[in-house]
């Protein structure tokens, strides 16, 4: 939303990730979109399902709505990876599909201080690790303050990491 504000008249499109598995992306794409939206009711609307799986495919998809000039918001980590990638294709036909931007930005969505306590110090892969661990005090601040769902949320994570919840019968 703050790149968008710099780009007046711009369109904000916000993709998730596709890919599935139950170590690093647990949850399926339709529940991640559904979370999505309950987290970020503001920005519910920009959200974007469909068929695009890759950035390629979703520079492909943007091209193909009109749009000249993109810029993409990733993790600091990954912003010279994806310009390399989608300067790459920029103009070439592929087997992906075709897609030609005047500019193509990859900008950093800012710098995230692991020893942060709270929100400012969580991460995706912190989340999983209090999931596993059970320990949900610890995943309930990687998610707003607001979000009702957090316990929906870690359960099905738990669920879909293919963890088994333990039950205890008592003393026999």
């Amino acid at each position: 939303a703050k790149q968008q504000a710099k780009n007046t008249g711009s369109k904000m499109y916000i993709y998730a990730s596709k890919s599935n598995d139950p170590k690093k992306n647990p949850l399926p794409y339709a529940k991640k979109i559904a979370y999505m939206r309950k987290m970020f009711k503001k920005y519910a609307k920009n959200i974007v399902t469909g068929k695009p799986r890759t950035a390629i495919e979703v520079a492909v998809d943007l091209h193909n709505k009109g749009h000249r000039a993109i810029v993409m918001v990733v993790g600091s980590d990954r912003v010279t990876e994806f310009t390399k990638l989608l300067e790459k294709y920029n103009g070439t036909k592929s087997t992906h599909g075709f897609y030609e931007f005047e500019s193509i930005q990859v900008v950093s969505a800012g710098e995230r201080d692991p020893d942060a306590e709270g929100i400012e110090g969580m991460s995706a892969s912190k989340m999983r690790v209090a999931a596993v661990e059970g320990d949900f005090d610890s995943f309930q601040q990687g998610v707003p303050e607001k979000f009702r769902d957090a316990k929906k949320l870690y359960n099905d994570v738990r669920k879909y990491m293919g963890i088994r919840e333990e039950r205890h019968m008592g003393e026999m």
